[in-house]
């Protein structure tokens, strides 16, 4: 049986606004689907999804070379610091390889590490919170960025006067995970990813001679079995918690204040009507920061009812599996009782997020605070143009 032929509308404005009305339609209609364009098999389902993420018939990087993650048109020489930046990223490392390095990271990145960081989170999230009240102001440029790039930098040991750097580079080279991505943008971030990798190969030495408690001292120092971390381990590291953990808790923030203002839902005092560990788990299932990850096939196998061959190519669309109706009743629907909160936004298997700790807990603290007030949306927010990394422009509100 032949899997059905799209044509996947990724830069089409009317689905970036709102993918959940198509992937809805096609989710209904079959678990997999081949997109024309890319040749991209996509995933639609959650069983499926969360099959993909766990199964060891898929794998993060090509079979051919276990330290690619992606090729666009253009020749990975074209771009050598962005590629060198995602040599060792454990999104795209399997094997032996994967579980050491996952093993060294963690010892530098233990749960206990990251609660330590909580009354610095409680004062950044008040202090720039307090700052804006009784004003009109961008959620995004004027508070979640500013608090998710100074958590991390505190975690990692960066100087603050750094924080703007962190964000130019961060926003430029996560472009480079999309579906389709312009010669422009390319070059943009492969300027990006030389220059974040200096600075943080410069950073590391000075670790080395001058050891703090912070994430790049611990990662520089740490051990398992006589074995340590390369410097090309740690910057791989850095960059990877930079561009994957503060993306995604910017753009949980605001896809999440919008969808509960859209969703004519009180922002006061929500906290108190529902479980915080329920509210962010659900936000996240209901409007994804991350729409999709690709995975290639190691082995013929069977997805969905459908025959894949080894060395193809598929896309699992977490999005939509989030809002399979077969795995979540009125998948539709914002519903902060909810007992099923196994989303797909955080992986699986091997590759499970390494910083979820990290981002429930910046999204708690955030939360917390922003819920003290009634938030009111002041204009329309605009998407930022991109199906993969979901988020907007701007979000003029007022609190």
């Amino acid at each position: 049986m032949n899997i059905p032929e799209i044509k996947f509308p990724n830069l089409d404005a009317d689905f970036i606004k709102n993918p959940y009305p198509h992937l809805k339609t096609l989710r209904e209609s079959s678990p997999l689907y081949r997109d024309i364009n890319s040749d991209l098999v996509l995933v639609t389902r959650f069983e499926d999804v969360k099959g993909v993420q766990t199964s060891k018939a898929f794998s993060s990087s090509e079979p051919q070379d276990l330290h690619t993650f992606k090729k666009t048109n253009e020749s990975a020489e074209n771009y050598p610091y962005f590629w060198k930046t995602e040599e060792f990223s454990l999104l795209n490392l399997e094997g032996q390889l994967h579980g050491d390095l996952r093993g060294l990271v963690a010892k530098a990145f233990s749960t206990r590490q990251v609660q330590e960081l909580r009354p610095f989170m409680e004062g950044k999230s008040s202090e720039l919170l307090n700052n804006l009240k009784g004003s009109s102001f961008d959620l995004l440029a004027d508070y979640a960025q500013p608090y998710s790039v100074s958590v991390i930098g505190k975690l990692l040991g960066v100087p603050e006067e750094q924080y703007d750097n962190f964000l130019d580079w961060s926003n430029k080279i996560v472009k480079m995970y999309d579906l389709e991505v312009s010669n422009e943008s390319s070059q943009e971030a492969e300027i990006a990813a030389k220059e974040f990798y200096f600075y943080i190969s410069e950073l590391i030495d000075e670790k080395v001679k001058n050891p703090g408690d912070d994430m790049i001292s611990r990662l520089s120092q740490v051990t398992e079995n006589d074995q340590r971390l390369t410097k090309d381990q740690i910057i791989c590291t850095v960059i990877l918690l930079l561009n994957a953990g503060h993306e995604a808790t910017v753009n949980t923030i605001g896809n999440s204040i919008v969808a509960l203002r859209q969703n004519d839902i009180d922002t006061k005092d929500l906290d108190k009507r529902y479980e915080i560990k329920k509210i962010i788990e659900e936000l996240i299932r209901w409007d994804s920061p991350l729409q999709f990850f690709q995975r290639w096939v190691l082995e013929d196998t069977s997805l969905g009812g459908y025959e894949l061959k080894k060395n193809s190519k598929i896309a699992i669309l977490l999005g939509s599996a989030n809002r399979d109706e077969l795995a979540f009743e009125n998948g539709e629907e914002i519903n902060f009782k909810r007992d099923n909160l196994s989303h797909t936004s955080f992986g699986g298997g091997v590759h499970f997020c390494l910083g979820a700790h990290l981002a429930r807990l910046e999204l708690e603290v955030s939360f917390t605070n922003l819920f003290k007030n009634a938030i009111s949306l002041l204009s329309e927010p605009e998407r930022t143009g991109a199906f993969g990394i979901r988020g907007y422009k701007e979000i003029i509100v007022s609190i």
